[in-house]
């Protein structure tokens, strides 16, 4: 009984302890003391009440803070709690790994052309040029934007969604249950973000599944962090369009995305204030990824050895 139940109550902890954002919160608010106060970034405003009065460098700084925390809260609960390796979570580092990482951002950047490409020919999304002439302090901010949410941020959500709590409860009950819960997990927290709603929610779902049964697939944590990685470039960088909530304007890039992206139609077509996760043509996309997925794992197994 222990072994299906302690692996899933070392998830809830660490989840919890994430959740809180205790740890985080104490690294961030004393690397910003020294930004701020020694090197004197006072155009950086971290007094705000709530995340939408901080500055955008702040946004973007305090965010990279946190999931840099984050992953080495996840890398060491692993090591030392779970006494595995990195390669027990199917996170291999070795050059056939790269064939890998590349399928999945082609993955990611080809399932963002199917969404955006819909939306364009039915009309609820009208894109125009949006790349401009923009300040060098935008330039580094867009940088720093892309590597927190097109790098940092999908290297930590899925070591610890398809590396730390895949393996955990598959360990304990099983690869079903896995896929189920992670995918709760997974689209629950998006809930927590700005202008969140139901659909979104259940396409994050229905997008963690697909991540799964790649991992599942190829057994190997490049793919879905490569396929998590090119759709949040894509939707944000090309298309101009919200990254689960957090749109261009919001942290102040405009002029920095090859689209500029404007919403005509009902929100369940164009996502809204969400972006395209929050579409109705992501679910259809996302359920044609999982049959063939499906279909892939079934009748193209990896031969032995394959993913090492």
């Amino acid at each position: 009984m222990s072994e299906r139940i302690w692996p899933v109550v070392r998830v809830s902890i660490l989840q919890i302890v994430l959740m809180a954002g205790f740890l985080g919160n104490i690294a961030g608010w004393l690397i910003l003391a020294l930004l701020v106060d020694v090197l004197h970034w006072s155009d950086i405003d971290f007094h705000g009440k709530t995340l939408n009065t901080i500055s955008p460098e702040g946004k973007i700084i305090g965010i990279i803070i946190l999931f840099s925390v984050n992953i080495l809260l996840v890398l060491s609960a692993w090591r030392w709690l779970e006494r595995k390796r990195l390669q027990d979570m199917w996170w291999v580092f070795s050059r056939k790994q790269w064939r890998y990482l590349a399928g999945g951002l082609a993955a990611g950047l080809g399932e963002m052309l199917l969404v955006f490409g819909g939306m364009v020919i039915i009309g609820v999304v009208q894109p125009s040029w949006g790349l401009a002439s923009v300040p060098a302090g935008t330039v580094f901010m867009a940088s720093g934007w892309l590597f927190a949410s097109s790098v940092l941020g999908p290297v930590v959500e899925e070591t610890l969604n398809r590396g730390y709590w895949f393996q955990n409860v598959k360990r304990g009950w099983g690869v079903l249950p896995a896929v189920v819960v992670t995918s709760l997990l997974f689209g629950g927290m998006h809930l927590l973000n700005p202008n969140a709603g139901l659909l979104g929610a259940i396409n994050i779902m229905l997008s963690a599944v697909t991540y799964a049964l790649s991992l599942l697939w190829l057994r190997s944590l490049w793919l879905p962090i490569g396929w998590h990685a090119g759709w949040n470039f894509a939707q944000f960088f090309i298309a101009g369009l919200p990254n689960s909530g957090i749109s261009v304007s919001s942290m102040g890039l405009e002029g920095t995305t090859l689209f500029v992206s404007k919403s005509l139609g009902p929100h369940w077509l164009s996502g809204g204030e969400f972006g395209m996760e929050a579409s109705l043509i992501r679910t259809v996309v996302l359920i044609m990824a999982i049959i063939v997925l499906l279909w892939l794992k079934k009748n193209k197994p990896v031969p032995e050895g394959e993913a090492g």
